[in-house]
């Protein structure tokens, strides 16, 4: 499954970038993400809303959840949410099939 994560910087994190501007974060995010089982397809610092984006892969939702619970638990992040990439013709197809059983309350 392919995913999408976005992350906010906590103060604690962003003083560690002030501490090591160097350190190499992309290599640290992908030795972590290949030995969860996952895949690192790209990283990206952004302006915004967001301080972070990761876009990858793993096998699971349960490794992606196990991932962003290892980063959470540092301090790293305020915040951190996963974005799991669907399939919207198979969404469709289900609705479209389920859609005759379900009634509105004001209906």
């Amino acid at each position: 499954m392919k995913f999408i994560f976005l992350g906010k910087y906590s103060n604690e994190g962003l003083s560690g970038f002030l501490k090591n501007p160097s350190q190499d974060r992309k290599s640290i995010i992908l030795s972590m993400m290949e030995k969860a089982g996952g895949v690192l397809d790209n990283i990206f610092l952004t302006r915004g809303t967001y301080d972070v984006v990761v876009v990858g892969s793993a096998n699971d939702f349960e490794t992606v959840g196990a991932i962003k619970m290892v980063i959470m638990s540092t301090g790293a992040f305020d915040e951190a949410v996963i974005l799991e990439e669907t399939d919207f013709k198979k969404i469709a197809q289900k609705a479209s099939e389920i859609t005759s059983f379900y009634k509105s309350p004001n209906s």
